[in-house]
């Protein structure tokens, strides 16, 4: 198999680069500039971005090679995911990477403002020492309003109880529990947390909350503001006039809705404002993790695996030990059942039951649906675009759930056609088979098999074996399943090699065999 081949425009650090060049051939930059890429986008599997590049559906498209996009970074407004999931492209990124340092930097902004360090500073370098005029404030018991308790937020409201504030938070794309979890009291109203909060700070996407004059004004008499998440998502002009004002008594701000901001920014003229330029996340230790991780998932993606990182697919939150089992236990069920069942005219219905959950759902649909499809169509097809390339095909996915405390199950049949039936299970993170064709059958799935559906007479066991025999390979296990006596059954060969064609043509041949199926997991 040939090494991916995979630009990075930007720079990545040396050990999401090292990382990469072990797997694949890599051509790397600084900074490409965004001029030159067009022209490069035909050669490369997978392309890395952080900032100063658009991936636009106009770049996007016309580029079968292309499988993989990546923003090195946690946000991905500069892809086109739409685009992008229709083409069957797997968008990666890197979320979480830099939360410690976004949330630390936070702290750095807020710590600066209430105790008046930067000031201090200037004002020592300048021969004072009045120590009255900076008189500063305590987080110490101080209230908290974070909106966005995502992985930044999580992280601010873990340093916020080390200095024992009251923590509360608005997200109402959260459960309750994510608040108890991490002991912050949740509010369900917007303008009610602000009303609430000592010391307000942001961490959402751009998709966030717009914090305006109207709710600004909703702030206790001096509070202190802060943003460390994105640019326009505090009005910048409202927020200056609260500042003269007095209403505010500080801010710390880390990004601007134009950066660098410009010489007439409002901010830049406000009194009691620390200013940083966009370095949240930019530590050396988040650098790492970032280059780190939009490898390991661009890598995975290219390997046809589920990275936990992937965008444009609803992945479970599950940790990677527990997700990549599963993973391949949904290509193996849909590699078998699409082996199976060859003209599929009726609705699919997908069974999940055990202690898979509700949550895996979605996720879990279009991986089936992307094993099915994968050698049924001509065209890319995977998780990220199966839903698409399936209503194109006509092809319905039904779902049945009937979760318990048993082992994980999966089952996939046509509607109505019980005799279409596979259904796998995991136990300790290994794939058994429990039916095939219908037919109930308990046996560990093997990495190379054999599957006859044969008429249920004497000798077609021999047959089989003597056949398979004479091509040199050694039978490891065989299992039979019937309907009933002298009708149709299944037998099951594992295997210690690769079967080749001709032996699978051979057996095609045989009295009583009606089909015959090879499966490998390489």
């Amino acid at each position: 198999m040939n090494r991916p081949k995979i630009l990075v425009t930007e720079a990545l650090g040396p050990k999401g680069l090292e990382y990469l060049r072990l797997h694949a051939d890599v051509d790397a930059y600084d900074l490409l500039p965004p001029q030159e890429l067009p022209a490069m986008m035909d050669d490369y599997d997978a392309v890395i971005i952080r900032s100063a590049h658009r991936l636009t559906r106009e770049l996007l498209v016309g580029h079968p090679r292309l499988k993989v996009v990546a923003r090195a970074g946690a946000g991905f407004d500069n892809v086109d995911i739409k685009a992008a999931t229709e083409l069957g492209i797997a968008v990666i990124n890197a979320p979480g990477a830099n939360a410690i340092a976004a949330a630390e930097h936070t702290f750095g902004l807020l710590l600066a403002v209430m105790r008046n360090i930067v000031a201090g500073d200037a004002h020592v370098r300048a021969g004072g020492w009045d120590r009255a005029a900076f008189l500063g404030h305590e987080l110490y018991q101080k209230r908290l309003g974070i909106i966005g308790l995502g992985r930044v937020g999580r992280q601010v409201a873990r340093i916020a109880h080390g200095f024992r504030m009251q923590v509360s938070a608005y997200d109402p794309y959260l459960s309750s529990e994510i608040f108890k979890a991490h002991e912050v009291r949740e509010y369900m109203d917007l303008g009610e947390l602000i009303e609430y909060s000592d010391i307000l700070t942001i961490h959402t996407p751009k998709t966030g909350p717009h914090l305006d004059e109207t709710l600004l004004s909703r702030l206790p008499r001096g509070a202190v503001v802060l943003n460390v998440a994105r640019g326009g998502l505090i009005d910048e002009s409202a927020l200056a006039q609260m500042l003269r004002d007095g209403h505010v008594q500080a801010a710390g701000v880390d990004v601007f809705v134009t950066e660098p901001p410009d010489a007439h920014s409002p901010l830049l003229d406000a009194p009691r404002v620390v200013t940083t330029p966009h370095l949240g996340g930019s530590t050396h230790e988040a650098m790492i993790e970032v280059g780190t991780m939009t490898a390991r998932g661009v890598l995975e993606a290219l390997n046809n695996q589920t990275p936990v990182n992937l965008v444009n697919v609803p992945i479970p939150d599950l940790p990677e030990q527990h997700l990549a089992p599963l993973d391949n236990a949904v290509r193996i069920l849909g590699q078998i059942f699409s082996k199976l069942s060859e003209k599929v005219s009726r609705p699919l219905v997908l069974e999940l039951g055990g202690t898979l959950n509700a949550s895996l759902t979605p996720w879990l649909r279009q991986a089936i649906l992307a094993a099915f499809l994968q050698d049924r169509v001509d065209e890319r097809v995977n998780t990220v675009n199966a839903l698409v390339i399936a209503a194109q095909q006509g092809i319905t996915l039904l779902v049945e759930e009937a979760f318990n405390d048993d082992e994980p199950e999966l089952g996939l049949r046509v509607e109505g056609q019980p005799d279409t039936g596979v259904a796998i299970a995991l136990r300790h993170g290994q794939v058994a088979l429990r039916k095939l064709a219908g037919i109930p059958v308990d046996l560990p799935w093997p990495d190379r098999a054999l599957v006859t559906r044969h008429h249920d007479a004497p000798g077609v066991v021999g047959r089989v074996g003597t056949l398979v025999g004479q091509y040199g390979i050694n039978i490891g296990q065989l299992h039979l399943g019937r309907r009933q006596a002298g009708q149709e059954a299944l037998m099951i060969l594992t295997l210690d090699a690769e079967p080749p064609a001709d032996l699978v043509q051979d057996l095609t041949k045989l009295r009583d065999i009606d089909a015959v199926y090879a499966f490998s997991s390489h």
